[in-house]
């Protein structure tokens, strides 16, 4: 009986981590579209250099979103001369290594990248809130696969587990 019972836990503990992934996307796209909407008041209302600018955002958010802008700031200021694009590449693969985003968010995110600190604040805002625009159709889809295959996967590691020990007796 105990052996059995573990074989049922265990099962059911590796599907609710299955779950767990899909619902750490919403949860970071959320954060993506808030740290997004922080660096535009920090560029058009207080007028803050980008470097500082994605340092203070980076330092409002948590999670793996928040390395996105902190690695970014932090290359900016260590070389001065670095565009600013290609620190925010850098930042996007720390935040890829560390993070549940699917290619398409990052896609949206490195787009987002190549028109950072080189256009105008007007250009560099309307870039910010098409990027926000397109993160919000992605948390839709997110949402939705989140709770279609969350649900899944804790129903079916719980099933496995009960089925493997059927099997087994």
């Amino acid at each position: 009986m105990a052996g059995a019972s573990l074989v049922i836990l265990s099962c059911g503990f590796l599907g609710l981590i299955l779950a767990n992934i899909y619902q750490t996307r919403p949860v970071q796209l959320k954060s993506l579209i808030s740290g997004l909407k922080l660096l535009e008041t920090e560029i058009v209302y207080a007028s803050t250099p980008l470097p500082q600018a994605l340092g203070k955002v980076g330092g409002r958010l948590e999670g793996a979103v928040k390395l996105l802008f902190l690695q970014t700031a932090t290359l900016l200021r260590e070389e001065p001369g670095l565009p600013a694009a290609e620190a925010w590449e850098e930042g996007l693969k720390k935040l890829k290594e560390q993070s549940a985003l699917h290619m398409q968010d990052l896609e949206i995110l490195k787009t987002l990248g190549q028109g950072l600190g080189v256009s105008s604040r007007e250009d560099q805002v309307k870039n910010l809130e098409l990027a926000r625009e397109h993160l919000k159709q992605q948390l839709a889809l997110a949402e939705e696969a989140a709770q279609r295959q969350g649900k899944m996967w804790r129903t079916l590691g719980f099933l496995l587990g009960i089925t493997l020990v059927l099997l087994m007796y």
